[in-house]
């Protein structure tokens, strides 16, 4: 798997890494075919290039532009004068809005991806440009960054004891 594609990931990351279940899961399988979804952008940890780092895409645009202007009026109501939402990101794939939910990042290892993420009509690996690319990942190691240093309220799961659970499991 290369930086920037997109990705899906095992059951198995879930059952082992996500048992307090606060990860976007796999959906149920509808007419006994697996839906794929969600999907998951994926990028290379800085220190550790054997993890990655997987940000939910979502097409529910609407819902989560409700919760990021929802996010930036509370900083308003603070008087911060330049409010921004690091957690939610705006992006095209494929031709269709997409949210990236790096509120709901999490880390994950070579082992546990499913498949890359295939445009039917041209058969290669969904990407975004540049960047986008640049944006999401700038926003996703500020959250990183504010997470280690103590705010683990900006994501939804404990990522720093999945990242070092997934080390241990590398060292082995």
């Amino acid at each position: 798997m290369e930086q920037g594609q997109f990705c899906f990931i095992t059951d198995a990351f879930f059952t082992i890494h996500d048992k307090e279940h606060k990860l976007m899961r796999n959906r149920e399988t509808f007419d006994g075919k697996e839906h794929g979804r969600p999907c998951f952008y994926a990028f290379e940890d800085r220190r550790t290039p054997f993890i990655l780092w997987c940000i939910p895409v979502s097409s529910k645009v609407d819902k989560y532009m409700r919760i990021y202007n929802h996010k930036l009026a509370k900083q308003r109501e603070k008087g911060i004068h330049k409010p921004k939402c690091s957690t939610i990101r705006f992006g095209d794939v494929m031709g269709a809005r997409k949210a990236f939910l790096i509120q709901n990042m999490f880390p994950v290892t070579k082992k546990y991806i499913g498949e890359i993420y295939i445009n039917r009509l041209t058969q290669e690996a969904v990407r975004i440009p540049q960047n986008m690319e640049r944006d999401i990942i700038f926003h996703a190691d500020e959250i990183l960054r504010l997470v280690k240093s103590g705010n683990k309220h900006l994501v939804f799961s404990d990522i720093i004891k999945t990242y070092n659970d997934l080390n241990t499991e590398l060292e082995k």
